[in-house]
């Protein structure tokens, strides 16, 4: 499965764009037909888009176009199988906010806008009986496990409401989160079901690692988003005040790290992390970072995902540390 990482800069292609491919060529076969066939000019296209992007072709397809085009017949599918769906829905919902706590069923009905009656018939074919008393004082949590139904049905409701902000010529930060989280959500229904068309064709450790790769993308972006319009006195703050309150919870804490990186020329270069202190010139808690390569400004997004990897460390190394270990206990707020 291709890499998806949005964030490499990519060169505009180059020589004539190539002939405009008329919608009704994605229908061979007539409206009946559920199944779209694309003819040889129009794949040499998208395979011409997407190798100029720097992407990879997935067999028949190309990865941003396969996604995008599946998004949208998906988001589609699912509109009608919500619809069918409806009833069933609604009762799942109702269990959950009867066993969430809400036990007044004049409540749930005005949520939901429908009839009292449809509230009891709804929970007792849930087997809640709403006129028990004794059940209503009892709020014990009721589990269901998930379904690649349920959450093939949320990713295509959530394709369909960010595919047409991701289809802009420039979609901005939120718009390509949100893209992001709705095909991690396709993947999670993928991992439900060993037996769809993705599990078959990558297997279940390739669609697993692409659920990994999506959430970092939408961390990035999300990143971008954090940072934009915050000045770097306020995000430094913030990262101070995390650091403060950590060490207030005796948190094992990665103040500054090393990364060892390769240039393209074959230097091996040394980088050093770390947070401007008060008598810095930055503000206290922004990024440092210190190099024999000449380096620009880091900016509001970048301090935002050097500061969540250096959490991230902490986090998953506190995991292995003993606490009986005084070695373990000095490194609480010497970093790594």
């Amino acid at each position: 499965m291709p890499k998806h990482d949005e964030d490499v800069p990519r060169e505009e292609p180059t020589g004539s764009p190539g002939p405009l491919i008329d919608p009704g060529m994605l229908t061979a076969g007539g409206p009946a037909k559920s199944s779209a066939a694309a003819p040889e000019e129009f794949m040499e296209q998208l395979r011409a888009r997407v190798e100029a992007e720097g992407g990879m072709l997935l067999p028949g397809r190309t990865y941003e176009e396969a996604d995008m085009a599946r998004a949208a017949l998906a988001a589609l599918r699912g509109w009608a199988d919500r619809r069918e769906r409806l009833p069933g829905d609604r009762a799942n919902l109702m269990a959950a906010a009867w066993w969430s706590g809400h036990r007044n069923v004049a409540e749930l009905a005005r949520s939901a806008d429908v009839s009292r009656d449809t509230v009891y018939e709804d929970l007792r074919s849930r087997g809640i009986e709403p006129t028990d008393k004794a059940a209503a004082a009892d709020p014990r949590p009721r589990y269901a496990p998930l379904t690649a139904e349920g959450v093939g049905g949320l990713a295509a409701l959530s394709q369909s409401v960010t595919l047409p902000a991701r289809l802009a010529q420039e979609p901005d930060e939120l718009a390509l989160t949100a893209w992001a989280v709705s095909n991690t959500l396709e993947r999670i229904a993928n991992l439900l079901d060993p037996d769809c068309d993705n599990m078959q064709q990558w297997g279940r450790d390739e669609v697993a690692h692409d659920m990994v790769a999506r959430l970092q993308t939408a961390l990035r972006h999300a990143q971008r988003v954090a940072a934009d319009g915050v000045s770097e006195r306020q995000l430094a703050g913030r990262a101070m005040s995390r650091i403060e309150a950590q060490l207030e919870d005796e948190q094992y804490l990665v103040e500054s790290a090393t990364v060892h990186l390769s240039h393209v020329d074959g230097d091996r270069i040394s980088v050093r992390i770390g947070q401007a202190q008060f008598s810095d010139f930055m503000p206290a808690g922004w990024t440092l970072l210190d190099t024999n390569r000449p380096l620009r400004e880091v900016t509001g997004a970048e301090h935002l995902a050097i500061r969540t990897a250096l959490d991230t460390i902490a986090e998953t190394l506190n995991g292995p540390l003993s606490e009986e270990s005084p070695q373990g206990a000095a490194t609480k707020s010497e970093g790594a």
